[in-house]
């Protein structure tokens, strides 16, 4: 708060995906919503003076409002409260749950990195690619790929580490978040993307990549 990282009522907002994870999947759950909480804090501190010197930084400061935290966090908070009223497939969900979290955080590492990176991103258009300016919806860099490959990664490994998930089903969730994340960025310089706006792009990676990795898992 102090860092202007979010507002009090985003911080307040954020203990309902906390409480809904914690009940359906026990205090393990907390691990990656932690990681991903601490660590998309840190990236957008990371760097600001230098971004905002360079004229790429957010109009904001990054600051996180309610609609940001629910964007990310509510189809989260939603598999939390499904595991807890059918605990028979709580394995299932809980691969979806931290998929949708390390989407959220894929999303948050690469466009929080990537205007750190020299020169300017390209603009993923299915089968072309062009230079536009940091900022531009669904402009990616080799920086942020890199970024959002890592934070997906690590917050699947961090869910295995307290017996949440296995680590087939880390790997699950890291590729189904990533590739969600991936699949934000194409549909964001689109008509489609446009009118969803930045929140609405960010459910529908969460909804892409629980559907995605409770299928794989489905499919055994």
């Amino acid at each position: 708060m102090a860092r202007r990282q979010g507002t009090v009522a985003a911080a307040l907002t954020g203990l309902v995906p906390a409480t809904a994870a914690s009940l359906g999947f026990g205090a393990p759950a907390i691990a990656p919503l932690a990681l991903f909480v601490l660590g998309a804090g840190a990236l957008t501190a990371a760097g600001r003076t230098a971004k905002a010197a360079r004229g790429v930084g957010e109009g904001n400061e990054g600051t996180r409002r309610v609609r940001n935290v629910a964007a990310k966090l509510a189809l989260p908070a939603v598999a939390g409260v499904s595991a807890l009223l059918w605990p028979a497939q709580s394995g299932m969900l809980a691969t979806g749950y931290v998929a949708g979290l390390a989407g959220a955080f894929a999303d948050t590492a690469a466009t929080e990195t990537g205007p750190l990176a020299a020169g300017r991103p390209f603009l993923p258009r299915w089968g072309a690619w062009r230079r536009v300016a940091h900022g531009t919806p669904g402009a990616m860099s080799p920086l942020g790929a890199a970024a959002g490959i890592a934070a997906a990664a690590a917050t699947a490994a961090v869910a295995v580490l307290p017996d949440l998930i296995g680590w087939r089903a880390a790997g699950i969730a890291a590729v189904s978040g990533w590739g969600a994340s991936v699949l934000e960025s194409l549909i964001a310089p689109t008509g489609l993307g446009r009118s969803l706006g930045h929140e609405g792009r960010n459910a529908l990676l969460s909804v892409v990549a629980m559907i995605a990795a409770v299928l794989w898992v489905g499919r055994g």
